[in-house]
């Protein structure tokens, strides 16, 4: 087995630094919102210390970029768990709300293709 160079060693041990910042933010900010009895979401005070950490410099980008890019390239993994998990819900238990549901999720789509239009419009005719 061949060994491997001291810049891939390099490159690795920054990702892992990279996950680790955010894992610390994240972790952070749970336990500051279980401490104030969850009133902010764990995440959101996760991303404001992570945002916090870059602003006053104790954090670089370049640390958390790659692994940053790396989550979200593969976002789509984190919905699997939660999809999985709403399909297979029995129609016994929903048969009683199954319009409410479907109601709620086409007019909240629409909503957010609104909202999303309605703002990068505006974007578009600020930057001219």
């Amino acid at each position: 087995m061949e060994q491997m160079k001291f810049p891939e060693v390099k490159l690795m041990l920054k990702f892992l630094a990279g996950i680790a910042v955010l894992l610390l933010s994240y972790y952070t900010g749970e336990g500051i919102s279980y401490l104030i009895n969850g009133f902010i979401s764990p995440a959101v005070l996760g991303m404001v210390i992570l945002f916090l950490l870059l602003k006053s410099g104790i954090t670089k980008v370049e640390w958390v970029e790659k692994p940053a890019t790396f989550l979200l390239d593969n976002l789509m993994l984190f919905f699997i768990p939660a999809t999985v998990g709403i399909a297979l819900i029995p129609y016994e238990i929903i048969k009683d709300d199954y319009l409410t549901i479907i109601l709620a999720a086409v007019l909240s789509s629409f909503l957010v293709l609104w909202l999303v239009g309605f703002i990068i419009e505006k974007q578009e005719k600020s930057d001219k």
